[in-house]
């Protein structure tokens, strides 16, 4: 079964109260009851590797489709959570959507449950053969360590 990942990064302005930053994290906690949504989870970010990113928050959600996906981007209490709650004290958002294949585990994790995301970005000038080869590779690595789940 091909399930659709997003994951969303924030970077909240370093002068928000946190009575706005908690305000962000319940409404966007609050969305895992729109309909398309199989799972929804919005918290701090707990360490983050990377020199130049330094991305505060995340929200992972989980989608039968792509266009389940849409329907929950478009949906108006998504809509106005984005603009009243996230948009003015953010800085910076990325968000970054993938189909898992063939996905065995289950559609919503349990209370709880800790995750590592790893990005990588290819240089563009790449070609698609070598992207490829890569993920490829990538996907080797996963099948040759026991403990290794996409979620």
């Amino acid at each position: 079964m091909s399930i659709i990942e997003h994951v969303v990064l924030f970077k909240v302005k370093g002068d928000t109260e946190q009575e706005k930053v908690n305000a962000m994290l319940n409404n966007l906690n609050g969305l895992v009851s729109l309909d398309p949504v199989l799972h929804l989870t919005a918290g701090p970010v707990h360490r983050i590797k990377s020199p130049i990113l330094n991305f505060t928050h995340m929200l992972h959600s989980r989608y039968k489709s792509k266009e389940d996906l849409n329907t929950y981007s478009a949906h108006p209490e998504h809509q106005r959570v984005v603009k009243e709650n996230v948009i003015p004290i953010c800085d910076d958002i990325m968000a970054v959507d993938w189909v898992a294949d063939n996905d065995p585990t289950p559609l919503s994790l349990p209370p709880g449950s800790a995750f590592k995301v790893t990005f990588l970005k290819l240089k563009e000038s790449v070609s698609n053969e070598v992207q490829g080869g890569i993920l490829g590779e990538i996907k080797g690595v996963k099948e040759g360590i026991s403990g290794i789940q996409q979620m």
